[in-house]
């Protein structure tokens, strides 16, 4: 009796076993994640793959002829189910309705014809032994069998070529696939020769599990593939495996011919030395083999490594939410080489999307707006994915729509025609300053070059979409912060123009007075003139008051006006002491009123770099509080000289009054601070900010009981 498992250890062997469990499992795997009949109908086909492989590994470990072939013609079910359930899959996958006849017809051919013809010895007699073991022997009437699994072979092709031909967009991309991997799975057919007494190691596996791998790919993925990665990467692992096993077989001659003979080293130890020199050097050859491919057979169209990094550069850099939506816009058009593109941003007070950015044909829609209830909006944030315009068209064509979602897609499909988008992209926020909210639809048109988008395309737009959401929200967070600071700065200003004006309503009745003194004397002159015009004691007196007066009336006035007047920041070269001259004047009223001595003492100090009227507001402020400090009278000194220390001008202003607590003391610049009664509290807080702001300091001194010091140091101007 015919043991079929007398078998031994064969090293060449084992590349197909490793084959047997890859397609095992590439089968279960496409079929468990979606029991269709197309993923039934692939997994069919891996498990036709793993009986040749399988069959094949036990022929090359046989340690029998008799066992060697019984596994040839067992490996010749897998041969024979190949192509017919290749077959069965294209007709399904295409859905060739007359083409159905032939599923019977071949599998019947299959299973009645040439699978018994086989167990019958008219394709196959007996096997060659070769050193690298047992191998299928064919008979005169082989070419037959080849024959016919050469025109099964070019009827799928035919049929797909034909739906190739026909299809376009999408599908057309995936019949592509197809199409290349059944021209890869024809490259099993290098396993013929050995049948034919060719002393050829079979590399038929590496076909199949590159074929194999392309199909479960393409039927898995549901978006755009990129053949040019199937391609390089198919070359790029035949190679690879075609080096290990070549470096493999030849280690193992060297550890049975030359280390078994000069060292005593065994198979076994041959088997681990080979198995680790393969291990380290597995990485580098594949990285040699994958710059290679890329620098000599797939330069890329474009670098999308650069494209994303200038992308991420620009939203990293710019807070204007509008030249960030241009510059992006524009990076992504022409690194991916676009007839059109456009970026639309979402308007929130309006509920509505604007085009804020194009390119391209698309320019022409440049500041359009859109209802944020387009359907296409609502698909974009529900299902939060990048919509593909030949999907959408794909799935309408399909007839299990229901006519509900049908009108739904026609919708989607006619508002991405608009926008002349070919791929729509959603940009949606997570974070908690704007929440969940679609703020950016980036539209893509087509490529120049007529390509369909691929996987790639989309992972890199993905990233882009996502880099753009936190880009776009901290643009418009900045926006609003800025709008914010702006009218925090317009609120400040009126705060500042307020406690002016405060001030100068605490002069008020003093000014009054003062005015109204000299505008006595000049009626009374004015009245006695008809009469007295010809006296020359009256006319030397009326030379001698009028002319004063009215000057003294006109630098009040003056004095006034410069200081109420609101204005900019303007640092410009000032001589510190016509300011404090200019001020003091000013308060003579008050001076006066509150019974308080004033003292200058200006020294010959450079000028500073100042606004005029706004420090002028400080010091009168200063003196105010000073001379108000003073109820009971007293002594306002005022002094400028030169801090050697500092290098800068510096201004006392000293009163003899009541003085200032230590506690109050830090607190005296805080905003609304105050202690007296209706007072603002705003006084000294502007004071200390206009300072500042002129990159200068204040310094407060004081005594309970004996006065107060303020201190204001400004820089020299150049």
């Amino acid at each position: 009796m015919l043991n079929i498992f007398n078998i031994s250890n064969n090293i060449y062997a084992y590349p197909n076993i490793f084959c047997v469990l890859f397609l095992i499992s590439l089968g279960l795997f496409a079929f468990l994640s979606k029991r269709t009949k197309t993923n039934f109908l692939f997994a069919l086909l891996t498990l036709s793959a793993a009986i040749w492989q399988l069959g094949t590994a036990l022929t090359m470990m046989s340690s029998e002829p008799n066992v060697a072939f019984f596994w040839t013609k067992f490996s010749y079910i897998g041969v024979t189910l190949i192509p017919i359930t290749m077959l069965h899959f294209v007709i399904n996958y295409l859905n060739i309705q007359k083409a159905r006849i032939f599923i019977p017809i071949s599998y019947g051919l299959g299973l009645i014809v040439f699978i018994p013809l086989t167990w019958m010895n008219v394709f196959l007699d007996g096997v060659y032994h070769f050193t690298w073991g047992y191998w299928f022997k064919a008979t005169p009437i082989h070419p037959l069998y080849v024959l016919s699994y050469s025109c099964l072979f070019f009827v799928n092709l035919f049929l797909l070529y034909i739906a190739y031909m026909k299809q376009i967009n999408i599908e057309r991309e995936r019949i592509r696939y197809l199409l290349f991997a059944l021209f890869v799975s024809y490259g099993g057919a290098i396993d013929y020769l050995p049948d034919y007494g060719f002393n050829i190691y079979p590399n038929g596996y590496i076909f199949a599990v590159i074929c194999l791998s392309i199909i479960a790919y393409a039927i898995l993925r549901h978006r755009l593939m990129d053949i040019e990665i199937i391609i390089k990467k198919g070359f790029i692992y035949s190679i690879l495996m075609a080096a290990i096993i070549g470096i493999y077989s030849s280690l193992m001659f060297i550890g049975q011919n030359i280390f078994q003979t000069a060292f005593g080293i065994n198979q076994w130890v041959a088997t681990i030395i080979t198995a680790f020199l393969i291990a380290v050097g597995y990485k580098p050859l594949e990285s040699f083999l994958t710059d290679f491919t890329d620098q000599y057979f797939f330069r890329k169209k474009y670098d999308y490594q650069k494209t994303l990094k200038d992308s991420s550069e620009a939203m990293n850099l710019l807070t204007d939410i509008d030249r960030l939506v241009k510059l992006t816009t524009r990076i992504v058009a022409r690194r991916m080489e676009l007839v059109e593109t456009s970026t639309l941003i979402f308007e929130e007070p309006h509920h509505r999307y604007i085009v804020k950015a194009a390119e391209g044909k698309s320019k022409e829609l440049l500041g359009t707006t859109f209802s944020d209830n387009f359907e296409l909006f609502k698909h974009l944030f529900s299902s939060k994915n990048i919509l593909v315009k030949d999907e959408v068209i794909q799935t309408l064509n399909s007839k299990l729509v229901l006519s509900d979602e049908r009108k739904r897609l026609n919708t989607i499909k006619k508002e991405m025609e608009k926008l002349h988008a070919q791929l729509c992209i959603p940009s949606i926020t997570r974070g908690k300053y704007m929440g969940n909210k679609l703020v950016a639809i980036f539209c893509m048109g087509e490529k120049k070059s007529g390509d369909m988008y691929s996987n790639e395309d989309i992972q890199l737009l993905t990233t882009l979409s996502n880099q753009a959401a936190v880009a776009i929200e901290n643009a418009l967070m900045y926006s609003d912060l800025m709008n914010q600071y702006k009218e925090l700065k317009e609120t400040k200003d009126q705060l500042v123009q307020s406690e002016k004006l405060a001030a100068l309503g605490t002069m008020a009745a003093g000014i009054a007075h003062e005015i109204r003194n000299p505008l006595t004397s000049l009626q009374l002159f004015v009245q006695m003139m008809a009469e007295r015009f010809d006296d020359h004691e009256f006319r030397e007196k009326f030379t001698q008051i009028v002319p004063p007066e009215i000057e003294r009336l006109n630098r009040i006035v003056n004095d006034l006006v410069s200081f109420a007047k609101p204005a900019k920041l303007t640092r410009e070269p000032n001589q510190i002491n016509e300011i404090l001259e200019k001020t003091v004047r000013l308060s003579e009223i008050s001076f006066k009123k509150l019974n308080v001595k004033v003292v200058k003492e200006f020294s010959d100090v450079p000028k500073v770099m100042a606004d005029p009227q706004q420090i002028m507001q400080i010091f009168l402020n200063l003196i105010m509080n000073g001379a108000q400090a003073m109820p009971n009278g007293g002594t306002l000194t005022v002094k400028s000289y030169f801090n050697t220390v500092t290098g800068r001008v510096a201004i006392d202003i000293n009163d003899t009054g009541t003085g200032i607590s230590e506690e109050n003391i830090k607190k005296l610049f805080s905003p609304f601070f105050t202690t007296k009664d209706g007072g603002t509290g705003l006084g000294l807080a502007i004071t200390r900010r206009i300072i500042e702001e002129h990159k200068g300091e204040i310094k407060v001194k004081s005594r309970v009981g004996e006065g107060t010091t303020f201190t204001v140091e400004l820089p020299v101007a150049a």
